[in-house]
């Protein structure tokens, strides 16, 4: 399933559309089989040690996680690769200055995603 993100993070791009662009970017992915443009989405990395994924919005797998029981975590959302490669580290920044850890579990932490619990 496809969160999005309370503390979601735009560019300023993405801003500066006074989040109209953001509401068509939210409808496209809901219809996944429509052809979708002009954004990357940032997300909470769910394998492995990295702490964020940056995805185009054309190779978004938006179909697979309407299926998947994982969910994917969308922390923000830029116009284009090298503004979300800043918003990424303009998101990491934060976590640091925030006094959050800087590992996956530090990231869930400050974006409040309870980890499945083990059984």
């Amino acid at each position: 399933m496809i969160i999005w993100s309370d503390k979601l993070f735009l560019s300023d791009s993405i801003k500066a559309k006074n989040l109209k662009k953001l509401k068509k970017i939210k409808k496209k992915l809901e219809k996944p089989n429509r052809i979708r443009f002009g954004a990357h989405l940032i997300t909470i990395n769910t394998g492995g040690r990295d702490l964020l994924d940056i995805y185009s919005i054309t190779f978004f797998p938006a179909k697979h996680y309407k299926t998947k029981e994982d969910d994917i975590h969308i922390v923000g959302v830029a116009g284009g690769s090298e503004e979300a490669q800043e918003l990424a580290g303009g998101i990491i920044a934060r976590l640091v200055n925030d006094g959050y850890e800087l590992s996956p579990a530090g990231v869930k932490s400050y974006f409040e995603i309870k980890s499945p619990e083990v059984s």
